[in-house]
């Protein structure tokens, strides 16, 4: 079964973010929090089941790692989407986990990227 979604990156990572690819697929770029989630990549297609995010680390010359692929560390699948979604968030933590959360408008950051973003120094 496959899925149709907007897709809209949210990154809690004091830092932007490049080529960031689900299963493949967007390989967009996010600004550092607190300026992420404003660009959207409509009509992405979607086969349900498990997903692999990859991003690159972004930021002025000389940081460390930057240039570097990370890959989310929790398992994640995209499957039970609410009847009538039309948007994905990509909800990338500092701690290189993912959360993908389809649904029928757009939701913003979640409380757990805002906390971490907190805890991490970044709010």
């Amino acid at each position: 079964m496959k899925a149709v979604l907007n897709v809209i990156l949210y990154n809690y990572l004091n830092r932007p973010i490049f080529d960031v690819f689900i299963d493949g697929k967007v390989g967009r770029g996010s600004d550092a929090y607190p300026s992420t989630g404003g660009g959207m990549v409509t009509g992405v297609s979607f086969d349900l089941g498990p997903k692999k995010v990859t991003w690159r680390l972004d930021g002025p010359e000389g940081t460390p790692r930057n240039g570097e692929t990370v890959v989310n560390k929790n398992p994640l699948r995209l499957e039970n989407i609410v009847q009538g979604a039309k948007y994905l968030g990509v909800h990338i933590y500092p701690d290189d986990t993912v959360e993908l959360i389809a649904s029928v408008s757009i939701l913003g950051r979640t409380p757990r990227g805002i906390a971490m973003a907190q805890e991490y120094g970044r709010g």
